[in-house]
């Protein structure tokens, strides 16, 4: 069995470099499968950090600090006047925290100016790029801020034991009075203030997969951060797009312990937090529960690794989904993703002919499945400025020559040349189903009627409002007035919702203003073709046809581990595809519950997928814009 992983780090020309803690410190050429190097076989003063500066790597053990060149040849190494435990560059300095000093030394290692900084344990440390502020997180908890070039220290604040927080994980942000904060209290990913540690302004948007969370690792360029969470998965966020990219659990573990763990504040199987890294005497030593004990990113947030407790390392491309656990001879999860690109907000959707069509950023064209950050097509006059992620529902609607986009308004253009030959603004959220478009007028409070109106896609002709009477007969209006009708179109059909007590969805005939069938609550939020509703059902999916409502649906059920997954659409050779909220993969499988794949990648909920019209590729595009496509292969 290997030693445990102390640190490690991604060099420029294609490598990791692995420090462990008996002293060996490796070299793995990225490959299928990667090869090892040895650099130095044992030590008694083990590598406890690493990062990338350009083409060289540097390590600090608790005596020396050392500079490896691309080739990791020793360029250059440093006795320690001071015992220290982390290392990072900026553009012209290299710097170095232990638990009673932080250091400054030139490029080539050979002047060391040391600050004395606060008593206690050390255990997060980073500076800001244009080397004015550091930062310094004390016995876990305290966050100290100094002048980098002074050593002086500016704030000093912390988190509460009392509040469950055991441990605090911080790096620079973009400005250096701001930080990312992550703490095993909080399902999110904060940027505070480095003066107080107060939330900054702005949408809190960060939220993560567990209420575990740290510690933190930058990518060398700073712009892709990674949140180890419940111990051993992490969460890759891109600072620009300030939204998580991907999201990777290297082995997928269903146990209740990590289902327990990934709600709790305290996991059990992580008595002091996961990931924690304690001293024992003069070492920097894991927690002996922490399932990882080291991450690291690549440039642009090509890769993550992570390091383990066991010695295991476990790689993870973070475009295509390929996982390898170095040194064995076949990847854990091929590279089945194709391409990754991100869609601006405002992206809708709909089908013709059987092919996918999306405007994006006011422009209409086919879906291609091969590039999909390409948009070749025809500028759509007037297209209103639309916000937020793309919805899963059909929004745009093909009628011979014309395209129809429905929101707060209703518009016609031409395929052909994008002119907008028809707009009409709507008093409520019009849903086409078939050849009109019904809304209701306004919102309605504890009322059992409401307006409805149609609009006539071919005439052009608007008629009503006229009121829809809920029938006492088939709702029992004694327990609880309706309360917030609303109706939303599933291909030519009108599901009509009402939050009375209970909930209640039903078929609709807008026409005759009659109920025609029950269904279940919450449809209108499943997947569909226009016909048929895989409506979620414990521990798999009922198939409910709206052409025959009446008829007992076809259920499929599946065994653990994929017995929660979300399942959104049936293709070919009795193929279904859905979302696992747990793991965040991609999920295929036959209907009769036999595991085909899962595809590792995003980093954020995925709701809307779209299959090419052959079958073999797959398309799907998360919560935060990002979109990957998959070979869907037998």
């Amino acid at each position: 069995m290997a030693a445990e992983v102390t640190a490690m780090a991604f060099g420029q020309a294609g490598f990791l470099v692995v420090a462990r803690e008996d002293g060996r410190i490796e070299s793995w050429d990225i490959g299928s499968p990667s090869a090892v190097r040895v650099v130095r076989d044992g030590s008694d003063d083990p590598v406890l950090d690493l990062v990338a500066d350009g083409p060289q790597i540097l390590g600090v053990s608790a005596r020396r600090v050392i500079a490896w060149n691309a080739a990791m040849e020793v360029e250059a190494d440093h006795v320690l006047d001071h015992p220290a435990h982390f290392v990072t560059v900026t553009a012209r300095e290299v710097w170095l925290a232990g638990d009673s000093h932080v250091a400054r030394l030139d490029r080539e290692l050979k002047e060391a100016i040391w600050m004395p900084i606060a008593e206690g344990q050390s255990t997060d440390f980073d500076v800001h790029p244009s080397g004015r502020r550091l930062v310094v997180v004390k016995d876990r908890v305290r966050v100290r801020v100094h002048d980098a070039r002074t050593g002086t220290e500016l704030h000093a604040w912390g988190r509460s034991v009392k509040d469950g927080v055991r441990q605090v994980s911080v790096r620079f942000a973009d400005k250096p009075d701001h930080l990312w904060e992550a703490d095993n209290a909080a399902w999110r990913l904060r940027r505070v203030s480095a003066k107080s540690g107060r939330q900054t302004k702005g949408p809190d948007r960060r939220k993560l997969a567990s209420s575990w969370a740290g510690p933190l690792a930058l990518s060398p360029d700073r712009g892709h951060l990674a949140v180890l969470q419940t111990g051993c998965d992490v969460q890759l966020w891109d600072l620009e797009a300030d939204a998580p990219v991907f999201y990777v659990e290297p082995v997928a573990d269903r146990s209740q312990d990590k289902v327990l763990a990934s709600l709790s504040r305290v996991p059990a199987f992580a008595s002091a937090g996961p990931g924690v890294l304690r001293r024992t005497g003069s070492r920097r030593q894991p927690d002996r529960d922490a399932a990882v004990t080291a991450l690291a990113v690549a440039e642009r947030g090509a890769m993550v690794a992570l390091g383990g407790r066991d010695g295991v390392v476990h790689r993870c491309d973070t475009a295509t989904g390929a996982i390898e656990r170095l040194g064995e001879p076949r990847l854990l999860a091929p590279p089945r993703g194709v391409t990754f690109t991100r869609w601006a907000e405002g992206v809708v959707h709909g089908v013709r002919d059987g092919e996918h069509w999306i405007v994006r950023e006011g422009t209409l064209a086919k879906l291609d499945f091969e590039r999909p950050d390409r948009i070749r097509g025809v500028a759509l006059e007037d297209f209103p400025d639309l916000h937020g992620p793309i919805y899963w529902r059909e929004t745009l609607f093909f009628r011979g020559d014309l395209v129809w986009h429905m929101g707060g308004t209703l518009r016609a253009w031409e395929v052909a040349t994008g002119r907008l030959v028809w707009h009409i603004q709507t008093p409520g959220s019009p849903q086409i189903a078939g050849d009109t478009a019904y809304m209701i007028h306004g919102h309605y409070h504890q009322r059992c009627d409401f307006p409805l109106s149609r609009i006539d896609l071919n005439t052009r002709q608007a008629t009503g409002p006229w009121q829809f009477a809920v029938d006492g007969a088939s709702i029992d209006l004694s327990v609880a007035p309706v309360n917030w009708p609303n109706i939303y179109a599933i291909g030519p059909h009108v599901v009509l919702t009402t939050y009375s007590r209970p909930e209640r969805a039903f078929l609709i005939d807008p026409e005759r203003c009659l109920l025609l069938h029950e269904l279940p609550w919450g449809i209108e939020r499943d997947p569909w073709d226009g016909r048929r509703v895989l409506h979620r059902i414990d521990g798999g999916y009922a198939v409910i046809d709206l052409e025959n409502p009446a008829a007992p649906p076809r259920i499929h059920r599946f065994p653990d581990p994929i017995g929660s997954v979300r399942w959104h659409r049936e293709i070919g050779n009795d193929r279904v595809i859905g979302w696992d909220p747990g793991a965040r993969r991609v999920v295929v499988a036959r209907t009769s519950g036999e595991l085909l794949g899962h595809f590792a990648g995003h980093g954020a909920d995925v709701y809307t997928f779209f299959v090419s019209p052959d079958e073999r590729t797959l398309l799907s595009v998360d919560h935060a814009g990002f979109v990957r496509t998959w070979r869907l292969d037998e």
